[in-house]
């Protein structure tokens, strides 16, 4: 059998891949733009959406542009720090770097050079960076995958106000769940949070799903529309079931294969969703899984909140992307089988 195109690995491209194109051409068109509405974007999504593929492949298109530097930051780490070291060694203008009012050695840059300046601190040095790409029309685009409220990330997010009031050429794009970039805009000092636009990567067509299963499953065009309509357009899902198909060599999901797909599912992903969830936002997910009509007054009554409470509440949980509104005063579970999950971790507690 050949290599399975489908692919179960968070972060890689897989071969197999439908992408939201209307927001990668959307990030793409704006940061090439020489006046861009926003030269930063947050790219939000429930987990197993596809945020970090979409940073992958703009990253990957702006590297192979000549007048561009594409710095990956991890968010556990001196992203400031780390910034000026790449910048460094992936700049080809280092022989502009390397002047003695350029030396500097400080922990956690992998650089010493002598000269008569010392250079203290990384702030210092890499505006002086900045100056000289500003004046050689270079742009330095800094991606960040899964960023968190840390005490690294606000660092980060505080001086990149400061870089871009100065108007240095720097483009930002960070991945993360919705509530970890609140933790951040909910910080005074990050007001430009506020102002960056946030692009919510959504589910997937479900009619490019099914052309994609049809194509490379082999199977029938009603067969390839039941099994899109499974995945609800989850990027994951796509994946996982795409993949089961492929190595059973199947056209279609029977006893044995739904209960992989759920597995991969739950380890993969539902577990982690589910236990994250604060107290309250998990006993509403567990009101919606039992109810039978999926109406918000039922959850309130089954769990006695008020009409405020639940809309707080709600709005979270539809914003984190796990629920969809159905209807006048309905809601309903956005990820495929997650309410059957949900149902199986109850029998449980």
């Amino acid at each position: 059998m050949n290599q399975n195109p489908f692919s179960l690995t968070f972060g890689k491209e897989p071969k197999t891949i439908i992408s939201n194109s209307n927001i990668y051409d959307e990030i793409k068109d704006d940061f090439l733009n020489p006046n861009p509405q926003s030269i930063a974007k947050l790219i939000t999504g429930v987990r197993g959406s596809g945020k970090t593929v979409l940073l992958t492949r703009l990253s990957k298109y702006f590297d192979d542009l000549d007048d561009w530097i594409i710095v990956e930051l991890n968010p556990e780490t001196d992203m400031l720090e780390y910034l000026a070291s790449s910048i460094y060694e992936k700049c080809k203008y280092k022989y502009k770097f390397v002047k003695k009012e350029f030396s500097f050695s400080f922990q956690g840059i992998s650089i010493s050079l002598s000269g008569d300046n010392q250079i203290s601190n990384v702030i210092t040095l890499l505006e002086r960076m900045f100056d000289i790409l500003l004046k050689k029309n270079k742009k330095v685009l800094i991606c960040i995958d899964d960023v968190s409220g840390n005490q690294n990330s606000k660092t980060f997010v505080q001086q990149y106000q400061i870089f871009i009031r100065k108007e240095y050429p720097l483009f930002l794009l960070m991945t993360g769940l919705y509530e970890n970039i609140r933790t951040l805009q909910n910080k005074k000092s990050l007001t430009f949070l506020y102002r960056t636009p946030q692009v919510n990567v959504g589910s997937l067509s479900l009619i490019n799903i099914a052309k994609s299963f049809q194509d490379i499953l082999n199977t029938t065009k009603e067969d390839a529309v039941a099994l899109a309509k499974l995945t609800n357009g989850y990027a994951f899902a796509y994946q996982v079931l795409g993949y089961i198909l492929y190595e059973s060599n199947k056209k279609m999901l029977d006893g044995i294969t739904i209960k992989e797909f759920d597995r991969y599912l739950r380890e993969y992903v539902y577990e982690k969703i589910y236990f994250d969830l604060p107290t309250v936002e998990r006993k509403i997910i567990n009101s919606l899984a039992k109810s039978e009509d999926g109406t918000i007054a039922g959850v309130m009554v089954d769990l006695d909140l008020n009409k405020e409470n639940i809309s707080q509440y709600r709005d979270k949980l539809l914003k984190k992307g796990l629920l969809v509104k159905n209807g006048w005063g309905k809601l309903a579970f956005s990820l495929p089988r997650f309410k059957e999950y949900v149902l199986l971790q109850l029998e449980f507690e």
